[in-house]
């Protein structure tokens, strides 16, 4: 029976963030992935908890504010990725983001599909959502595991690259769903229209970010804190942008001025990476924890014994047969395979994605699927909750059972 404790909204907010810090410092201090904390969290002050949070407590806005933390998340992500590690990134970093992520989308949505009896439409959106796996979860993972670098790089970028990617497809898929009588030449259109006006509006706004950071003479003394704030506004004035134009391509434009800006010859880089660090962690904590607090686990039980048949199989057939389809001749040792086919979690792009997706599912325009959006919600923080407590809480032990503990610096020679 949950309790019921009544919080004026700006009281609740710094209750969030104070949970939040709470949870990046037990991360840090037992170095566990803040992921698990911040679930954890949220449950407890949620409609089964507390009841501090409930699905009116932000009303409309909260589809917004979801929205924005993406772009600002997934800026952070693309920021951080560069192309010369993609460039020169082993074989298996592109089998895993090509073959890897077809093998999770497909076989994630015909598991859905048989085990759950989901629509196709619903089958293929969690499909497409369940191909990310956060950075924000297995970098702190590789943080207490030491493994081979070849090892942590290729996990990093299957990361970063897929919850991009995993996003703009679930974002084009979402789109078409909701359209009526669509043709499958619509369906092509949807994609490149989002994504083409994503990538053109990110190259703007990275553009400009760019000539800014580099041909006008700020203050000396402001210079550092006007590129972080120029950092910070280009994520959300490129979502903006594009968000307007066509709904659903703000993340497209988003990753792109990351992805571009994070590339360029720019001054102060190292002060904007950690300052949009920063801010991702505490925008990934609120949204986390409020998307978290929604969850009833109603829609949990409801997925019965075919919702935890769905997350063996991802976690204990999918999962490690894309790994070793990917990495075939790549080099990696076959406990080495294995420890990538344990480290799979997922993190807070598939949920605050699934939440957007759920609340226009059952609060937008026409046709709206309330069962649909509450399968959606279910399986994918299901999974979520699966993998995070049991790859990301045991990863050390998985590691040193299969041996993969890097103890010492290997032999340069």
């Amino acid at each position: 029976m949950s309790i019921h404790i009544d919080l004026d909204l700006i009281t609740l907010v710094a209750a969030i963030v104070g949970l939040g810090f709470t949870a990046q410092f037990l991360a840090a201090k037992y170095r566990i992935p803040s992921v698990l904390f911040l679930i954890v969290a949220g449950i407890a002050i949620g409609p089964d908890g507390l009841g501090l949070i409930t699905s009116d407590t932000f009303g409309e806005t909260l589809s917004t504010i979801v929205g924005m933390s993406v772009a600002i998340i997934v800026f952070e992500g693309s920021f951080r990725l560069e192309f010369d590690l993609v460039r020169r990134a082993p074989k298996a970093v592109i089998q895993l983001i090509t073959i890897g992520a077809a093998l999770a989308f497909v076989g994630t949505a015909l598991t859905v599909r048989l085990l759950l009896g989901a629509d196709w439409d619903i089958a293929f959106l969690i499909g497409a959502l369940l191909v990310a796996t956060g950075p924000t979860v297995i970098t702190p993972i590789l943080a207490v595991v030491p493994v081979r670098e070849k090892v942590a790089v290729t996990l990093e970028t299957e990361g970063i690259v897929n919850d991009i990617t995993a996003t703009i497809l679930a974002i084009v898929l979402f789109k078409a769903m909701t359209a009526q009588e669509l043709s499958p030449e619509g369906y092509v259109l949807l994609f490149f229209e989002r994504l083409v006006l994503g990538i053109l509006i990110g190259l703007t706004i990275a553009g400009v970010a760019w000539y800014l950071l580099t041909h006008v003479n700020f203050p000396s003394d402001a210079a550092p804190q006007i590129a972080r704030l120029l950092a910070l506004a280009s994520a959300i004035i490129a979502f903006a942008i594009a968000d307007s134009v066509f709904s659903e391509a703000g993340i497209a434009a988003a990753a792109t001025a990351g992805f571009t800006l994070g590339n360029l010859d720019i001054p102060y880089r190292n002060t904007i990476s950690r300052f949009k660090r920063d801010v991702t962690v505490l925008v990934l904590s609120f949204v986390f924890i409020t998307l978290a607090a929604l969850l009833e686990f109603s829609e949990l039980l409801a997925l019965g014994v075919a919702g935890l048949a769905v997350v063996a199989v991802l976690m204990l057939l999918l999962r490690p047969l894309l790994v070793f389809v990917s990495t075939i001749d790549s080099g990696f040792t076959v406990r080495e395979r294995l420890f990538m086919s344990f480290v799979g979690p997922r993190g807070i792009i598939p949920a605050s994605v699934a939440t957007l997706f759920a609340i226009r599912l059952q609060t937008g325009a026409p046709p709206t699927d309330p069962a649909g959006a509450d399968l959606l919600l279910g399986t994918v923080f299901l999974v979520i909750l699966a993998t995070i407590v049991i790859e990301a809480g045991f990863a050390r032990q998985i590691a040193t059972t299969l041996g993969v503990v890097q103890t010492k610096e290997p032999d340069s020679s």
